[in-house]
């Protein structure tokens, strides 16, 4: 049997992008071209419409969304993503009602932008007081094994209650263990007159305390053990 030839000049064929469908959030599946890369970034969780995890959650989103702006390409990708991750509670009530409007092409669900869309999810969602939010979570904030990491905790809550300095050193004195706080009361030089100096002063403190205990540690192990030492 003869072989059969290819016309001359004739090219190959190109190979268009493969479409494959993924399941994006919980249970909503989009077709996305395998030729568009997606830059892995932490999994949101889904969200139940619980206030205090509305910043969190839409900070996740952001994040993820702007890793990928290939994936996302126009208002209407971000909305049903954002969408896909609400489940329970009121969160899923918010979301029947846009994302039904938004499969249907609604003319006036498609004319909202994605910041517009944004600004009422938190107009829904986020704390009525964030201050006063701030507030009580400061209340309750305490120093656990490290004083940088406090001082990273205090500082984020405490620009959200509109504190003033004074204000601001008594929160972060309650929060401290008794025998860091006397230490740096009665400091030398006084006690710190401003929250950033008493900031300093914990993790200076702090650190010095644990690089004593490091050395002690390594003091005994190279003499053998605990002996009984003079005290100066």
């Amino acid at each position: 049997m003869a072989e059969d030839k290819k016309p001359s000049g004739s090219r190959p064929k190109k190979e268009e992008p493969k479409v494959e469908e993924v399941v994006i959030g919980s249970a909503m599946p989009v077709q996305v071209v395998s030729a568009v890369k997606e830059v892995k970034a932490t999994l949101l969780r889904a969200f139940t419409g619980t206030r205090k995890d509305t910043k969190k959650f839409l900070q996740e989103v952001l994040i993820y969304v702007a890793l990928n702006p290939k994936v996302f390409p126009d208002d209407r990708s971000k909305k049903l993503f954002l969408l896909s991750y609400m489940t329970d509670g009121l969160g899923e009530f918010w979301k029947n009602d846009k994302t039904d409007l938004l499969l249907a092409f609604d003319p006036e669900a498609e004319k909202v932008t994605w910041s517009e869309f944004l600004d009422d999810f938190r107009t829904s969602f986020e704390p009525l007081d964030p201050a006063l939010k701030a507030q009580l979570e400061l209340k309750d904030l305490r120093m656990k094994e490290r004083a940088d990491e406090y001082m990273y905790q205090f500082t984020y809550l405490a620009k959200q209650t509109g504190y003033n300095d004074t204000t601001q050193i008594v929160a972060f004195k309650r929060g401290l263990p008794r025998s860091l706080a006397l230490k740096i009361m009665t400091r030398p030089e006084g006690a710190p007159t401003t929250i950033k100096d008493w900031m300093n002063a914990a993790i200076l403190f702090d650190e010095s305390y644990k690089q004593a205990l490091e050395y002690g540690k390594t003091w005994d192990d190279e003499h053998g053990g605990k002996k009984t030492q003079r005290n100066f």
